[in-house]
């Protein structure tokens, strides 16, 4: 298995989860809704050579959401990126290294800020999620 594939692997099952069962015309649905964050880091100030600096990592990512639509009897599943992103940031002292370190640290620190918006926005999809359902079902009777 490749590095990058190791590295994916570890980002997905990090990612922040919000799930909700939804009911429709007597069936169940599970409906998850999955933050994925792209980091990005840059380093901030200056160290001379022979002095003491201030230097410090601004890490930011964009958060976007992945809803899946799960049939819990057939396990089948639809999924679909929802529109629009949110920019989560987290300053540490020194230098940008390690990156996956940087970004593990991104989720981690602001995991309550992408855990509410998850919440939101399954709360605000729920009409959505019923359309899709039924656009769903009305082309797999065709």
């Amino acid at each position: 298995m490749s590095l990058l594939a190791i590295t994916l692997a570890a980002a997905a099952a990090m990612a922040p989860v919000h799930t909700v069962e939804h009911e429709q015309n007597g069936k169940a649905y599970t409906v998850s809704y999955v933050a994925h964050v792209e980091s990005s880091a840059r380093q901030i100030g200056v160290a001379p050579a022979g002095r003491r600096g201030m230097k410090r990592c601004e890490v930011s990512g964009l958060v976007t959401i992945e809803r899946r639509i799960t049939d819990s009897a057939s396990g089948k599943a639809i999924s679909a990126m929802l529109p629009g992103t949110r920019e989560v940031s987290h300053t540490r002292a020194g230098r940008c290294v390690a990156r996956d370190t940087m970004h593990a640290d991104l989720v981690a620190k602001t995991s309550a800020d992408i855990n509410e918006q998850l919440a939101l926005t399954a709360q605000e999809d729920r009409p959505h999620v019923a359309a899709t359902i039924s656009a769903a079902r009305s082309l797999a009777a065709r």
